[in-house]
Order: structure tokens, then sequence, then C-alpha cells
């Protein structure tokens, strides 16, 4: 059997147009961050220098258009580490989110490994210097994160207001006496202002907090109040975190100072502070500079340090968004 050259011609411009169109329908993109500094820093007694990871990554995220309102997508994101190359957990390669989700007018489902909403809509929007990462990362809002085998749903935005709320399911897991981790968001924009409110629990460990945040012209101000407990050793600690943020915008700069103040179960206390300055090269790249200090005292050990100890440090790095 022969075809003849414009049937040919014909079926292949048919098969080129059925391929557009379904290319159409979705897509796949390749997104992330290069952030590396120079930093000395100074723990206790012993100082280091060098060239540091300051929350690198990269992602891929993907959307199928389902017809109807409905989409598909997922999201998978692999911490890195920019000054080595390797993988920041080595046992998990896409350990910053592994989701796939479902949207339409009714919200979107999302199902997998995600960090607490309740996070992003308090400490993570209150840190305008650096979005939360690095060594100048908030160190005393108590997280209680379970991000494995999760299940969330998230309201669509209804005259401002969107709610969040999730489930990470324990599955028979003996760590934390097998119990059901819960998580719920609340952001409200209104304006200048921005609001948010956040609630964690996971076994024994609670947490509750609240956000403000106000904008006008060059100046951005934030700051929220986080009330946590949990049972360590068969008592009952409760810990206060109150944080503030200013931002001031000048040109492609912006200066930066905030301060938190976080008292523990007795006399522990800790304060951590950071003043610093960005520059926007472009609206992917920045250059910065910050100097920040943690100090525990009466027995606190904030940051992953030593009870009383003390950290400090100077950091100097640029940012790409890819």
């Amino acid at each position: 059997m022969t075809f003849s050259l414009n049937k040919i011609v014909a079926a292949a411009g048919l098969i080129a147009v059925s391929a557009t169109a379904a290319a159409a329908d979705s897509s796949v993109n390749v997104y992330g961050r290069i952030d590396t500094a120079v930093e000395s820093v100074k723990t206790g007694n012993a100082r280091v220098n060098g060239v540091n990871n300051s929350g690198s990554y990269f992602g891929f995220q993907g959307q199928e258009d389902l017809g109807n309102g409905l989409k598909l997508g997922f999201q998978l994101e692999s911490a890195i580490n920019s000054d080595n190359g390797s993988i920041t957990e080595a046992d998990s390669f896409f350990s910053n989110r592994s989701e796939v989700n479902l949207s339409g007018n009714f919200g979107t489902v999302r199902m997998g490994r995600f960090f607490n909403p309740s996070y992003y809509a308090i400490a993570d929007r209150a840190s305008l210097h650096n979005e939360d990462y690095g060594i100048t990362a908030d160190a005393l809002y108590v997280g209680v994160e379970n991000a494995n085998n999760r299940l969330a749903y998230k309201s669509p935005v209804f005259h401002g207001l969107s709610v969040e709320s999730s489930v990470s399911f324990h599955e028979r897991a003996a760590d934390n006496q097998g119990k059901n981790a819960y998580d719920l968001a609340a952001n409200y924009d209104r304006g200048n202002w921005s609001f948010g409110a956040g609630y964690g629990e996971w076994a024994d460990a609670k947490q509750y907090a609240l956000r403000a945040t106000w904008t006008a012209g060059a100046w951005t101000l934030s700051g929220y109040h986080q009330r946590s407990e949990d049972v360590v050793a068969g008592i009952k600690e409760k810990t206060n975190v109150t944080r503030a943020a200013v931002a001031y915008a000048i040109g492609a700069g912006e200066l930066h100072a905030n301060f938190g103040h976080a008292n523990a179960e007795g006399q522990a206390a800790a304060n951590q502070w950071t003043v610093g300055y960005n520059h926007h090269l472009s609206k992917r790249t920045k250059v910065y500079a910050f100097y920040s200090q943690l100090q525990n005292k009466d027995g606190a050990a904030f940051g992953d340090l030593n009870p009383n100890e003390d950290r400090k440090s100077v950091s100097v790095g640029i940012r790409h968004n890819f």
C-alpha cells in the first residue's frame, strides 16, 4: 500500500497539531535558588570562617489542565548545599517538598511531603530580610513539624481570607507515640495590612501564633507572637516568642532590622537580632550583608546550641533565583 506525499504531509501536520494541543494543556517547569555566602560564625568561643550554603534548592513544578476548571499539579523540590554540591538530606532526595495536588473552584487538595502551612503564615512572613534562610533564620519560632504523609485542604481566597488545614498520618510509626500531627493556618490581606494565624499539634506538642504585617510606601513592619508547650521528661514546658521586623526600601536596596525574644519555663530566655542590607541587581539576583546575634541565658538552648551558648555571625553573599 502506498501513500501520496500530500497525505503524508497532512498526517504529519495533524500529529504536530495534536502534540501542540496536548502540550498546551500541561506544563513542567524547572526552578530553584542558589544562595551562597562568605561567613564568619562564632559559636561560644569557637570561630569558623568559610563559604556556606544559605538555603539553596532546585525543583520541578508541573500542572495539567483537566477541563471544567479542574487542574492537576505536582511539585518536587530538593534542598542542596551550594558550597559543595551535595544533597542536604542524603536519605531524602526531595526533602523540601514532594506533593501532588488537585485544584478547582472548591480550593486545593494536597498530598505528600510539605512543611507546615502555619509556619508560612507566621515566621516566614515576618522574616523580611532573607525569607528565613541561612544563619540568620529565626531560631526562636517553635515548629510542631511532621512534613511527611500529609493530606491538606486549602480554601479559595474569599474577600482576602484563605484557610488551610492538614493532617500528617503517623502510619503506625513508633516515634512520637504514633500520633497524627495537625496544622491549621489562616491568612487575611486587606489594604496595607496582612494578618496570619497558625496552630499546630503533634502528640504533647502544641503551638499557637498570630502575625500582623503593615506596608506603606518604602516601609514594611511585621511581627508575631507565639505560645507553645510540650512535655519533656514528664515535665510540661511552655515557651513564649515575640518577634518584630522592619524594612525600608531605598531604590534597589533595602535596610533591614529585626529582634526576637523568647522566654521558656522558669528563667530561661533568649534574644536574637539581625541587621542587614539587600541590594537587588535584578528581579532574580541580589547581594546582601547581615550581622546577627543569638543570645541564650539562664539555661536556654535555642538554635540547637548548648545551654547558655551564644552565636554571632557576619554574612556577605549572593542569591539568584531561576
